[in-house]
Protein backbone atom coordinates (compact mmCIF):
# COMPACT_ATOMS: atom_id res chain seq x y z
CA UNK A 1 0.00 0.00 0.00
CA UNK A 2 1.27 3.75 -0.77
CA UNK A 3 2.21 5.24 1.87
CA UNK A 4 3.16 8.62 2.77
CA UNK A 5 6.22 8.86 0.96
CA UNK A 6 4.46 7.18 -1.86
CA UNK A 7 1.74 9.30 -2.11
CA UNK A 8 4.05 12.79 -1.50
CA UNK A 9 6.16 12.13 -4.11
CA UNK A 10 3.49 11.66 -6.47
CA UNK A 11 1.65 14.72 -5.43
CA UNK A 12 4.97 15.94 -6.44
CA UNK A 13 5.07 14.83 -9.33
CA UNK A 14 1.56 15.69 -10.13
CA UNK A 15 1.69 19.14 -8.90
CA UNK A 16 4.46 19.54 -11.97
CA UNK A 17 2.76 18.93 -14.94
CA UNK A 18 -0.82 18.93 -14.26
CA UNK A 19 -1.85 22.06 -12.43
CA UNK A 20 -3.86 24.27 -14.82
CA UNK A 21 -4.47 21.37 -17.00
CA UNK A 22 -8.40 21.00 -17.92
CA UNK A 23 -10.80 17.74 -17.53
CA UNK A 24 -12.60 17.61 -20.56
CA UNK A 25 -13.90 13.99 -19.98
CA UNK A 26 -14.18 11.30 -17.01
CA UNK A 27 -14.57 7.66 -17.75
CA UNK A 28 -15.31 4.94 -15.08
CA UNK A 29 -14.54 1.68 -16.02
CA UNK A 30 -15.05 0.05 -12.23
CA UNK A 31 -17.86 1.83 -10.87
CA UNK A 32 -17.02 0.64 -7.29
CA UNK A 33 -13.51 2.78 -7.81
CA UNK A 34 -15.76 5.95 -7.03
CA UNK A 35 -16.89 6.32 -3.35
CA UNK A 36 -19.07 9.17 -3.95
CA UNK A 37 -20.88 10.24 -5.75
CA UNK A 38 -22.43 7.87 -7.49
CA UNK A 39 -20.27 7.07 -11.31
CA UNK A 40 -22.59 9.01 -13.55
CA UNK A 41 -22.88 11.87 -11.72
CA UNK A 42 -19.06 11.80 -11.20
CA UNK A 43 -18.51 12.03 -14.51
CA UNK A 44 -20.92 14.71 -15.29
CA UNK A 45 -19.34 16.78 -12.20
CA UNK A 46 -15.82 16.46 -13.10
CA UNK A 47 -15.85 17.11 -16.57
CA UNK A 48 -14.69 20.84 -17.45
CA UNK A 49 -13.25 21.33 -13.81
CA UNK A 50 -9.52 22.73 -14.02
CA UNK A 51 -6.95 21.21 -11.90
CA UNK A 52 -6.48 24.17 -9.65
CA UNK A 53 -3.41 22.51 -7.41
CA UNK A 54 -2.46 19.40 -5.41
CA UNK A 55 -1.88 18.03 -1.97
CA UNK A 56 -1.84 15.07 0.42
CA UNK A 57 -3.58 14.49 3.52
CA UNK A 58 -2.15 11.14 4.86
CA UNK A 59 -2.14 8.71 2.69
CA UNK A 60 -4.92 10.62 0.23
CA UNK A 61 -3.98 12.49 -2.45
CA UNK A 62 -5.97 15.61 -3.14
CA UNK A 63 -6.56 17.58 -6.51
CA UNK A 64 -8.44 21.05 -6.14
CA UNK A 65 -10.87 21.90 -8.70
CA UNK A 66 -11.91 24.82 -9.70
CA UNK A 67 -15.78 25.84 -8.91
CA UNK A 68 -14.67 24.69 -5.12
CA UNK A 69 -14.35 21.16 -5.64
CA UNK A 70 -12.14 18.40 -3.84
CA UNK A 71 -10.96 15.38 -5.64
CA UNK A 72 -9.55 12.56 -3.19
CA UNK A 73 -7.55 9.70 -4.11
CA UNK A 74 -7.08 6.93 -1.95
CA UNK A 75 -5.06 4.50 -3.36
CA UNK A 76 -5.19 1.70 -1.09
CA UNK A 77 -3.39 -1.86 -1.92
CA UNK A 78 -2.30 -1.25 -5.80
CA UNK A 79 -3.61 2.13 -6.95
CA UNK A 80 -1.54 3.96 -9.56
CA UNK A 81 -1.59 7.44 -11.36
CA UNK A 82 -0.34 7.45 -14.71
CA UNK A 83 0.08 10.21 -17.17
CA UNK A 84 0.11 9.11 -21.18
CA UNK A 85 1.16 11.93 -23.92
CA UNK A 86 -1.06 13.39 -26.44
CA UNK A 87 -1.80 10.21 -29.00
CA UNK A 88 -2.56 7.32 -26.95
CA UNK A 89 -6.50 6.31 -27.36
CA UNK A 90 -8.55 4.10 -25.85
CA UNK A 91 -8.80 0.19 -27.04
CA UNK A 92 -12.44 -1.24 -25.20
CA UNK A 93 -12.91 -4.29 -27.90
CA UNK A 94 -12.65 -6.72 -24.71
CA UNK A 95 -15.28 -5.06 -23.16
CA UNK A 96 -17.49 -6.57 -26.06
CA UNK A 97 -15.36 -10.49 -26.47
CA UNK A 98 -15.20 -10.90 -22.33
CA UNK A 99 -17.12 -9.39 -19.92
CA UNK A 100 -15.16 -11.04 -17.21
CA UNK A 101 -11.74 -10.09 -18.58
CA UNK A 102 -12.77 -6.55 -19.40
CA UNK A 103 -13.66 -6.48 -15.61
CA UNK A 104 -10.74 -8.02 -14.68
CA UNK A 105 -8.40 -6.07 -16.82
CA UNK A 106 -9.56 -2.82 -18.29
CA UNK A 107 -9.69 -1.18 -21.52
CA UNK A 108 -6.01 -1.41 -23.72
CA UNK A 109 -4.26 1.96 -24.72
CA UNK A 110 -3.23 2.00 -28.31
CA UNK A 111 -0.55 4.47 -29.49
CA UNK A 112 0.28 3.85 -33.59
CA UNK A 113 3.03 6.16 -33.41
CA UNK A 114 4.94 3.71 -31.15
CA UNK A 115 5.94 0.30 -31.60
CA UNK A 116 5.57 -0.51 -28.29
CA UNK A 117 4.00 0.85 -25.33
CA UNK A 118 6.11 3.64 -24.26
CA UNK A 119 5.51 6.16 -21.83
CA UNK A 120 7.04 9.81 -22.22
CA UNK A 121 8.87 10.62 -19.26
CA UNK A 122 9.60 14.02 -18.07
CA UNK A 123 12.89 15.10 -16.04
CA UNK A 124 13.74 18.77 -16.36
CA UNK A 125 14.42 19.64 -19.69
CA UNK A 126 15.26 15.89 -20.55
CA UNK A 127 12.77 13.41 -21.67
CA UNK A 128 13.13 9.67 -20.95
CA UNK A 129 11.14 6.53 -22.50
CA UNK A 130 10.04 3.47 -20.22
CA UNK A 131 8.79 0.89 -22.27
CA UNK A 132 5.85 -1.72 -21.68
CA UNK A 133 5.43 -4.86 -22.74
CA UNK A 134 2.75 -5.18 -25.21
CA UNK A 135 0.87 -7.63 -23.17
CA UNK A 136 1.12 -5.94 -19.79
CA UNK A 137 -2.19 -4.98 -18.98
CA UNK A 138 -2.83 -0.61 -16.94
CA UNK A 139 -6.19 -2.17 -15.28
CA UNK A 140 -7.06 1.10 -15.91
CA UNK A 141 -10.36 2.09 -13.37
CA UNK A 142 -10.80 5.59 -14.29
CA UNK A 143 -9.57 7.51 -17.32
CA UNK A 144 -9.52 11.68 -17.28
CA UNK A 145 -8.93 12.89 -20.71
CA UNK A 146 -7.61 16.29 -20.31
CA UNK A 147 -8.18 19.42 -22.48
CA UNK A 148 -4.61 18.84 -23.90
CA UNK A 149 -4.77 15.84 -25.45
CA UNK A 150 -3.31 13.77 -22.48
CA UNK A 151 -4.49 10.95 -20.49
CA UNK A 152 -4.66 10.71 -16.70
CA UNK A 153 -5.51 7.30 -15.64
CA UNK A 154 -5.98 5.47 -12.37
CA UNK A 155 -5.18 1.76 -12.56
CA UNK A 156 -5.79 -0.68 -9.53
CA UNK A 157 -5.16 -4.23 -9.75
CA UNK A 158 -7.15 -4.77 -6.93
CA UNK A 159 -9.43 -2.35 -7.17
CA UNK A 160 -9.64 -1.75 -3.85
CA UNK A 161 -8.71 2.08 -4.22
CA UNK A 162 -11.47 4.80 -3.84
CA UNK A 163 -11.89 8.48 -5.38
CA UNK A 164 -14.26 10.75 -4.32
CA UNK A 165 -15.65 14.08 -5.15
CA UNK A 166 -16.59 16.58 -2.50
CA UNK A 167 -17.48 20.59 -2.47
CA UNK A 168 -14.93 22.13 -0.71
CA UNK A 169 -17.49 22.76 1.92
CA UNK A 170 -17.46 19.36 3.08
CA UNK A 171 -13.16 19.36 2.86
CA UNK A 172 -13.21 18.28 6.83
CA UNK A 173 -15.34 15.72 6.52
CA UNK A 174 -13.80 14.25 3.65
CA UNK A 175 -10.30 14.43 5.48
CA UNK A 176 -12.33 13.50 9.42
CA UNK A 177 -10.86 10.49 11.75
CA UNK A 178 -6.56 11.85 10.28
CA UNK A 179 -4.25 12.36 12.70
CA UNK A 180 -1.27 14.28 13.16
CA UNK A 181 0.57 14.97 9.93
CA UNK A 182 4.73 13.60 10.86
CA UNK A 183 6.20 16.03 8.34
CA UNK A 184 4.24 19.08 10.06
CA UNK A 185 5.88 21.94 12.11
CA UNK A 186 3.22 20.37 15.00
CA UNK A 187 4.66 16.88 15.14
CA UNK A 188 6.59 17.82 18.23
CA UNK A 189 8.27 15.59 20.78
CA UNK A 190 5.50 16.77 22.87
CA UNK A 191 2.41 15.97 20.66
CA UNK A 192 3.69 12.26 20.37
CA UNK A 193 4.13 11.93 24.09
CA UNK A 194 0.83 12.30 24.47
CA UNK A 195 -0.62 10.87 21.44
CA UNK A 196 0.97 7.87 23.33
CA UNK A 197 0.06 8.23 27.07
CA UNK A 198 -2.08 5.65 28.18
CA UNK A 199 -1.75 3.32 25.29
CA UNK A 200 -1.07 0.25 26.56
CA UNK A 201 -0.52 -1.73 22.75
CA UNK A 202 2.61 -2.19 21.00
CA UNK A 203 4.40 0.90 19.78
CA UNK A 204 4.11 -0.67 16.36
CA UNK A 205 0.28 -1.36 16.87
CA UNK A 206 0.04 2.14 17.95
CA UNK A 207 2.34 3.98 15.21
CA UNK A 208 -0.16 2.65 12.43
CA UNK A 209 -3.52 3.87 13.74
CA UNK A 210 -3.94 6.93 11.22
CA UNK A 211 -6.39 8.68 13.55
CA UNK A 212 -2.76 9.41 15.65
CA UNK A 213 -0.30 9.91 12.93
CA UNK A 214 -1.46 10.47 9.29
CA UNK A 215 0.35 8.51 6.97
CA UNK A 216 2.55 6.45 8.48
CA UNK A 217 2.20 2.62 7.73
CA UNK A 218 3.77 -0.73 8.01
CA UNK A 219 7.05 -0.28 5.71
CA UNK A 220 8.09 3.04 7.71
CA UNK A 221 6.94 2.18 10.78
CA UNK A 222 9.17 -0.66 10.82
CA UNK A 223 12.08 1.52 9.69
CA UNK A 224 11.52 4.16 12.31
CA UNK A 225 11.39 1.77 15.06
CA UNK A 226 14.58 0.36 14.03
CA UNK A 227 16.07 4.04 13.36
CA UNK A 228 15.24 4.70 17.19
CA UNK A 229 16.05 1.17 18.62
CA UNK A 230 13.12 1.15 20.06
CA UNK A 231 11.39 -2.94 19.95
CA UNK A 232 8.22 -3.10 18.50
CA UNK A 233 6.39 -4.95 21.39
CA UNK A 234 7.20 -2.45 23.31
CA UNK A 235 3.88 -1.04 25.45
CA UNK A 236 3.64 2.38 24.06
CA UNK A 237 3.25 3.91 27.44
CA UNK A 238 6.34 2.52 28.57
CA UNK A 239 8.26 4.57 26.41
CA UNK A 240 10.59 7.48 28.15
CA UNK A 241 10.91 10.79 26.67
CA UNK A 242 14.19 10.63 25.32
CA UNK A 243 12.67 7.37 23.33
CA UNK A 244 9.88 9.53 22.38
CA UNK A 245 12.44 12.16 21.01
CA UNK A 246 14.26 9.63 19.11
CA UNK A 247 11.64 8.14 17.58
CA UNK A 248 9.83 11.46 16.33
CA UNK A 249 12.89 11.87 14.50
CA UNK A 250 13.13 8.60 13.41
CA UNK A 251 9.82 8.72 11.53
CA UNK A 252 10.56 12.92 10.42
CA UNK A 253 13.63 11.38 8.90
CA UNK A 254 12.53 7.76 7.11
CA UNK A 255 9.55 9.80 5.53
CA UNK A 256 11.71 12.08 4.53
CA UNK A 257 14.36 9.32 2.66
CA UNK A 258 11.57 7.64 1.65
CA UNK A 259 10.34 10.43 -0.49
CA UNK A 260 13.73 11.84 -1.65
CA UNK A 261 14.62 8.28 -3.21
CA UNK A 262 10.52 8.42 -4.96
CA UNK A 263 9.00 5.92 -2.52
CA UNK A 264 9.50 1.79 -2.11
CA UNK A 265 8.56 0.10 -4.71
CA UNK A 266 7.77 -4.15 -4.01
CA UNK A 267 5.21 -5.30 -6.78
CA UNK A 268 2.62 -2.67 -7.48
CA UNK A 269 3.49 1.27 -6.28
CA UNK A 270 4.75 3.07 -9.51
CA UNK A 271 5.00 6.79 -9.95
CA UNK A 272 3.27 9.06 -11.99
CA UNK A 273 5.47 8.18 -14.97
CA UNK A 274 5.19 4.52 -14.35
CA UNK A 275 8.70 4.18 -12.94
CA UNK A 276 9.38 2.38 -9.53
CA UNK A 277 10.71 4.16 -6.44
CA UNK A 278 14.32 3.40 -5.77
CA UNK A 279 13.79 3.24 -1.56
CA UNK A 280 13.95 -0.21 -0.91
CA UNK A 281 17.62 -0.30 -1.67
CA UNK A 282 17.46 1.56 1.68
CA UNK A 283 15.72 -0.65 4.15
CA UNK A 284 17.12 -1.33 7.05
CA UNK A 285 14.90 -4.07 8.58
CA UNK A 286 11.70 -4.41 6.50
CA UNK A 287 11.63 -6.99 4.11
CA UNK A 288 14.82 -8.28 5.04
CA UNK A 289 14.22 -11.62 7.57
CA UNK A 290 16.91 -13.29 8.04
CA UNK A 291 19.82 -10.35 6.11
CA UNK A 292 22.44 -9.65 8.73
CA UNK A 293 21.63 -6.24 10.45
CA UNK A 294 23.38 -3.35 8.88
CA UNK A 295 24.33 -2.00 11.99
CA UNK A 296 25.25 -4.97 13.99
CA UNK A 297 25.21 -8.37 11.66
CA UNK A 298 22.45 -9.92 13.76
CA UNK A 299 19.59 -11.57 11.35
CA UNK A 300 16.88 -9.41 11.00
CA UNK A 301 13.90 -10.76 12.60
CA UNK A 302 10.18 -11.12 11.56
CA UNK A 303 6.84 -11.17 13.71
CA UNK A 304 3.19 -10.67 13.40
CA UNK A 305 1.42 -7.93 15.22
CA UNK A 306 -2.21 -7.14 14.97
CA UNK A 307 -1.57 -8.89 11.90
CA UNK A 308 0.65 -6.53 10.40
CA UNK A 309 4.35 -8.33 9.01
CA UNK A 310 7.11 -6.77 11.59
CA UNK A 311 10.69 -6.64 11.17
CA UNK A 312 13.28 -5.61 13.78
CA UNK A 313 16.89 -5.98 14.31
CA UNK A 314 16.77 -8.30 18.38
CA UNK A 315 19.96 -7.19 19.00
CA UNK A 316 19.77 -3.58 18.06
CA UNK A 317 16.48 -3.00 19.39
CA UNK A 318 16.27 -4.98 22.68
CA UNK A 319 12.56 -5.47 24.29
CA UNK A 320 13.98 -4.31 27.57
CA UNK A 321 13.83 -0.68 28.06
CA UNK A 322 17.50 -0.19 28.13
CA UNK A 323 18.48 0.03 24.98
CA UNK A 324 21.74 -2.09 23.47
CA UNK A 325 23.66 1.08 22.22
CA UNK A 326 26.74 -1.01 21.80
CA UNK A 327 25.62 -2.56 18.83
CA UNK A 328 24.94 0.89 17.22
CA UNK A 329 28.83 1.81 16.36
CA UNK A 330 28.23 2.50 12.93
CA UNK A 331 25.37 4.86 12.28
CA UNK A 332 23.03 4.00 9.44
CA UNK A 333 21.93 6.39 6.63
CA UNK A 334 18.62 6.94 8.54
CA UNK A 335 21.19 7.63 11.72
CA UNK A 336 22.96 10.28 10.67
CA UNK A 337 19.40 11.69 8.75
CA UNK A 338 18.50 11.99 12.08
CA UNK A 339 21.23 14.15 13.45
CA UNK A 340 19.71 16.60 11.23
CA UNK A 341 16.28 16.52 12.16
Amino acid sequence: MPELPEVEYTARQVRAVLVGASIAEAQVFWGRSIARPDPDTFRQEVAGRRIEGVRRRGKLLLLDLSGDYLLTIHRRMTGNLLVLSPGWRLDCQLLQQDRASWDRLGPAFVNEGYQCRCLEKQRGEQEETLCLLHDQPFYCRVCFTLADGRLLLYNDLRKFGKLALWPRTQEAEALAGLGLEPLDPDFTSERLAMLLQGKKRPIKQVLLEQTLIAGLGNIYADEALFAAAIHPLRRADTLSFDEVVALRQAIVAVLQLGIEHGGTSFNDYRGLWGEAGNNYAHMQVYQRTGQPCRRCGTAIQRMSIAQRSTHFCPHCQPISQSASSESCNQPSVVSRRITEV
